[in-house]
């Protein structure tokens, strides 16, 4: 009854035609984020842009100050995209969406609309001075985790001074890549969290000197209510984003799960994660106290670095992520144990009489465990890497995996073309090549709630996929497809694919 008057309550500010909507951009959109990039790497935009949702506040005001007359024609297109999807942002809006597919989306990436397939979406959002809030609502035919009924994108938000509080279910996805990223992505579906995050990215001024150094901070507090091994498990997210140079963005992550069904879960063992305490053999539990299942539990960490200057005239950027299990058995200050790494670089290019945005990006998550099968590091199996011993599920979400999409033990080579300007119509291509499950083998074959989601054996695709999407008026088009063809292991056979799909979305 009171969640009845609660919703009774709200419902008609989602429909107050004076009220701006949102407050931040989401992961739905690869050319936005795109032209966000461009003017940031011109040093047109100072705020840190590599974490998602990215708040509007300092880009707006950035873009209050551009000289028109000082762009050059690229930068000119950016900013007339990015104004334009701010106007929209500003605007109070209800959405209708739909999606029809010939299969679920294997790899979800950054902009990526969906990932089961033939789904029916609506939303409407809301913003005022101090308060935020979405409700999203979607049904899915045939999902595969089997909830046709769901809330994700959903948020309520309130804005405390420098500060904004959200409760909901929001994808985030944290790190400068574009394909994928080792740390968190939209490739799993949203988990209901708790979050806090800075509004603006105020600099931190350095004493005795007019430098000024831009960050901005996000924490949250997320449970993973799916179906797992450790129920109700915990994850904790921490990344701190800051840019010590125009030119450079420097981001530093954690991860951790803790708590669930049957595990430590008060205060002190928060505090215990917090300190890195959970680091088997090394300034944590021993290794017998892990065995017995006291480790208090599972993290990861690392950090990612975005470099981008002109060089004759020619903009590159190149980004690395270093990213781990955090701790290992060596002690002392070792604090990292099977780190892997992501490294990238993007310039522009002028081709067909359209600005595109390629990049080139290589990312590996086969790690040699060190204890390994062989109890002595020699072993040439992983299934470590997003895997953990007590939190057997690992950091997975609905059968996906929340960092990488291709999971662990994998090395995937991406190379990318992203249209930028400010036409009615964008494209984007990928070329991939996936050396998925390299070691050929899974933790717990058949089990959905353990192991590799992406592939139980060893499996070499070679993928080509598209995007065009178009706008008009009220409207938005996108037509995409998939095309691959897989090399598998165990003497199966060779498999070919095609996966098309078409997105229409109408602001009512």
């Amino acid at each position: 009854m009171k969640m009845n008057k609660l919703i009774a309550a709200i419902t008609p500010l989602f429909f107050c035609p004076q009220l701006i909507a949102e407050p931040w951009v989401d992961t739905s959109n690869i050319f936005l984020r795109s032209n966000i990039q461009l003017l940031a790497d011109q040093g047109l935009i100072n705020t840190p842009v590599t974490t998602f949702p990215l708040m509007w506040h300092d880009i707006a005001r950035d873009l209050k100050v551009i000289q028109l007359s000082n762009l050059t024609d690229q930068e000119k297109n950016a900013y007339s995209y990015v104004s334009h999807q701010f106007r929209l942002a500003k605007q109070s809006r209800q959405t209708l969406k739909a999606n029809l597919a010939t299969d679920t989306k294997r790899f979800a990436g950054y902009g990526d609309a969906f990932r089961d397939n033939n789904s029916v979406t609506l939303s409407s959002s809301f913003m005022t001075d101090s308060l935020a809030a979405n409700i999203t609502s979607s049904y899915t035919h045939s999902p595969d985790d089997g909830d046709k009924v769901r809330l994700d994108g959903s948020y309520i938000a309130a804005f405390v001074g420098n500060w904004v509080f959200s409760a909901g279910k929001q994808d985030r996805w944290w790190g400068p890549a574009w394909d994928t990223s080792l740390s968190l992505t939209n490739n799993a579906r949203p988990m209901p969290a708790l979050a806090i995050s800075r509004k603006s990215a105020i600099g931190l001024d350095i004493p005795f000197t007019d430098h000024s150094i831009p960050w901005t901070v996000t924490s949250f507090m997320g449970i993973m209510d799916d179906d797992r091994v450790i129920n109700d498990a915990l994850l904790w997210g921490f990344r701190l984003n800051f840019k010590p140079a125009a030119n450079w963005e420097v981001g530093i992550t954690r991860l951790a799960q803790w708590a669930g069904d049957g595990r430590p879960h008060g205060l002190d063992t928060f505090w215990r994660v917090l300190k890195g305490e959970d680091n088997c053999g090394g300034n944590g539990p021993t290794i017998e106290e892990c065995q017995n299942g006291e480790e208090p539990g599972n993290q990861l960490a690392g950090y990612d670095i975005r470099w981008s200057s002109n060089i004759l005239a020619q903009p590159l950027s190149v980004y690395f992520t270093m990213f781990a299990e955090d701790g290992d058995r060596k002690g002392g200050l070792s604090i990292f144990g099977e780190e892997r790494y992501q490294l990238g670089v993007d310039t522009h290019i002028n081709f067909l009489s359209n600005d595109w945005r390629v990049y080139l990006e290589a990312t590996d998550t086969y790690a040699l465990c060190s204890d390994g099968v062989n109890g002595d590091g020699t072993s040439t199996i992983g299934d470590c890497y997003y895997e953990h011993s007590t939190y057997k599920t690992g950091m997975r979400y609905n059968i996906r995996n929340i960092g990488s999409s291709y999971e662990n033990d994998a090395s995937t080579y991406v190379l990318g073309f992203i249209s930028q300007g400010d036409g009615e119509t964008n494209y984007e291509f990928k070329f991939r090549w996936l050396q998925l499950n390299k070691d050929n083998s899974d933790r717990a074959p058949g089990n959905n709630q353990i192991g590799n989601t992406v592939s139980e054996i060893a499996e070499n695709v070679l993928m080509l996929s598209s995007k065009v999407q178009h706008n008009y008026k009220n409207w938005r088009f996108t037509v995409g497809a998939d095309i691959s063809q897989s090399e598998f292991d165990n003497d199966i056979s060779n498999k070919n694919d095609i996966a098309g799909y078409f997105n229409i979305e109408y602001n009512l």
